[in-house]
């Protein structure tokens, strides 16, 4: 089911819309719902209470730009929307350069969205804007299933304690939906230079669980990039890497007890969170600096 809201303060001009949208979807759309708003407050309250595929806004009702003037808020609070607007009186290049402000500065503070936008004049043929409004509403419903899907899959690998899978996922929703926040705030907590601190906070809020998965995938990344200095690649396992940095003669005894010592402890945080204390995780975090900073 396709959802339209249209939001017009004339009764005629709904009706030939609706008609118009209803001609242009024949053949890609059996069912259409309608809502219809004759002011902007009750576009607004329909747009909060229904999940709306496409609006068509018009500019004016009882003030001359009242329908742009909603455009701000409305971008905001519903980020994909599908929008058109229709211009009945003004020039079609004047609204798009009365909206053009508006739309480049969220551009430039990265508040990008993802939404099929037009602006039409009421006597345009409106075939081509609402067919490619319904195909980015299509798939937009088939993208934000995978992103879902993604969410959850990320979520039971860092059940699991496997970070890595759950990077990937986190990476796989910003190939399929750039900027989202969530996955890309994770992306930079799980790669970036403050996890240390973030796992202490974590031991020191009582998430414990959390804190030690972290700190397991904090110590494997760590020694895999110490591997990978000392021979040049990182094997899959922490135990290959350091049996072939032995095998390399790239290993000293004294590394080798630290980087061993860092390994099991890297295994109880993944198989036994619940044993590790703050203590270890302080003196782990003392033992990796010491570890790369040794010379052989």
């Amino acid at each position: 089911m396709y959802k339209v809201l249209i939001a017009d303060d004339s009764y005629e001009d709904r009706e030939l819309l609706r008609l118009e949208i209803q001609q242009a979807l024949s053949s890609l759309e059996r069912k259409i719902t309608f809502y219809e708003a004759s002011s902007i407050s009750k576009a607004k309250e329909l747009l909060r209470v229904n999940s709306i595929d496409l609006l068509t806004l018009d500019i004016q009702f009882d003030r001359l730009s009242e329908g742009i003037d909603a455009l701000p808020e409305i971008f905001e609070t519903h980020p994909t929307l599908n929008i058109v607007v229709i211009s009945g009186k003004l020039d079609k290049n004047e609204v798009s350069e009365q909206l053009f402000h508006f739309t480049k500065d969220n551009v430039l503070k990265s508040k990008r969205w993802a939404r099929h936008f037009d602006v039409l004049d009421k006597k345009d043929d409106k075939t081509d804007a609402i067919q490619r409004a319904y195909d980015f509403a299509a798939n937009q419903k088939d993208t934000a299933d995978k992103v879902r899907d993604l969410f959850i899959l990320a979520e039971s690998h860092l059940d699991r304690g496997d970070m890595k899978k759950c990077i990937d996922a986190y990476q796989k929703i910003q190939d399929l939906s750039p900027g989202d926040p969530e996955s890309n705030e994770n992306l930079k907590f799980f790669k970036g230079p403050e996890m240390p601190e973030q796992i202490l906070q974590y031991i020191s809020d009582g998430d414990n669980l959390v804190a030690s998965l972290l700190f397991g995938h904090y110590l494997e990344i760590r020694l895999k990039a110490y591997t990978r200095r000392l021979i040049g690649r990182a094997p899959r396992s922490l135990s290959d890497c350091i049996r072939d940095a032995e095998k390399a003669h790239k290993i000293s005894e004294d590394k080798k007890k630290v980087f061993y010592k860092l390994l099991q402890l890297r295994n109880r945080a993944i198989h036994q969170p619940s044993t590790i204390s703050k203590k270890e995780v302080e003196a782990a975090f003392k033992k990796i600096n010491k570890l790369e900073g040794l010379s052989r």
